[in-house]
């Protein structure tokens, strides 16, 4: 009999801390983005803030997998919780001192997202040592849920925060949500967090030369990891340039960013709750249909001048972008040798995160230069010939069919 995900009481301590750090996460990104277009109102100074955020752990995130495979993943936790609250406070009081700019904002978002992309990497090897191998799909749903239910509240508190208390505020609550992961991820009872002994250990880079290798010569990992990429630069940067999308084709404020973050965030955690009823052979045929969708839903976008319509447009690709998301990572998770998790989960995070920044920069520069319009079709159409060509000789292996 399958044991019950809610009898993992590891992984329900680990959530109870998570619960604040993702809040704080999204709360910082709307205050950042917030803060750069009303320093700037350039799409091309918005979307290198996005990029900084997050195309580091393209840069480095493999380094940090290769690290994770040979460290102790709490204590290393530990640290990047400690590193990303004092970094928020460090900014919150610059902010306090208005002593920032532009580029300051530009430092700050880089070093976030070096902070970042080192916690991802420990994130997602750390979690297969919280819960069994048979619920491990659930948890990676159950994950999702939880980091998207934050995408739907915490741009509502950023929005109430930065309004109604400034952006030094904002910038503060973010600090002390890493408070309580922190204490939660020295109480976690870990028999082993380190699998890969030192014996066993190749040079560091020959560890990272190996990681990739082994992705690459698995058809169905690397059929995965060109479905991310192209869900997550192509149809999910709009996203990602939400701020300016908001005042240029809406021509309002802080408030409706908020409900556009909190769209998304609904979009999203609807795909967590339904894939938490999926099979591992039920998700292919449902990424498929969402990375398709996304292209035809940023089609759609660019005929639209009605918010309303504008907001289930951003949920609707939310939606599909988690159907992706979620979908691969579940498969790569539970396919993957748990000696190479490390580094295989940091180059799906790479590619998940560093599309998203990728895909920012690209809306941000096309969108000023271009166009929304021109823009808008063009990335979608791109995004719906590249899923169908990806997706279209995808197979799932009969030891998955079961999963």
């Amino acid at each position: 009999m399958q044991r019950s995900i809610f009898t993992e009481h590891n992984y329900l301590t680990y959530l109870c801390g998570s619960i604040f750090s993702t809040q704080g996460l999204w709360i910082q990104r709307m205050t950042l983005g917030w803060m750069m277009w009303d320093l700037t109102h350039s799409e091309s100074w918005l979307g290198m803030l996005a990029f900084l955020m997050f195309f580091p752990t393209i840069l480095v995130g493999p380094l940090f997998g290769a690290m994770v495979d040979r460290i102790n993943r709490r204590q290393a936790a530990v640290v990047t919780s400690i590193l990303l609250g004092l970094l928020s406070l460090l900014l919150a009081w610059l902010v306090w001192q208005q002593l920032v700019n532009a580029l300051m904002l530009l430092l700050f978002a880089l070093g976030i997202g070096v902070a970042n992309s080192a916690y991802q990497s420990i994130r997602l090897s750390l979690v297969p040592e919280l819960v069994s191998a048979e619920n491990m799909p659930k948890a990676v749903a159950i994950n999702a849920i939880l980091y998207n239910t934050s995408r739907f509240i915490g741009p509502v508190i950023a929005g109430l925060l930065i309004k109604y208390q400034g952006n030094a505020t904002a910038l503060t609550v973010v600090a002390t949500c890493y408070v309580p992961l922190t204490i939660v991820l020295l109480l976690l009872k870990l028999d082993n967090c380190q699998r890969v002994s030192k014996a066993q250990q190749l040079t560091f880079f020959m560890d990272i030369k190996a990681g990739f290798y082994y992705a690459l010569s698995s058809a169905l990992i690397l059929r995965l990891l060109m479905l991310i990429a192209a869900s997550a630069m192509l149809g999910r940067g709009l996203l990602e340039i939400l701020p300016a999308a908001v005042e240029v084709l809406y021509d309002r404020g802080v408030e409706a960013l908020a409900w556009l973050n909190s769209a998304a965030g609904i979009g999203a955690i609807i795909a967590g709750l339904l894939l938490s009823f999926f099979s591992a052979e039920r998700l292919f045929p449902a990424m498929r249909l969402g990375a398709i969708s996304s292209g035809l839903l940023l089609v759609l976008f660019s005929y639209t001048n009605s918010f309303e319509l504008g907001l289930l447009i951003v949920g609707g690709l939310s939606f599909c972008a988690t159907v992706c998301a979620v979908g691969t990572q579940s498969l790569i998770q539970v396919s993957v040798a748990s000696g190479f998790r490390g580094r295989v989960m940091s180059l799906w995070g790479a590619i998940n995160v560093g599309g998203g920044a990728l895909g920012g920069l690209l809306f941000g520069v096309l969108t000023e230069f271009m166009g929304y319009s021109f823009t808008l079709i063009t990335v979608g159409l791109c995004c719906v010939i590249i899923a169908h060509i990806v997706t279209r000789c995808i197979a799932l292996p009969e030891e998955l069919k079961s999963a």
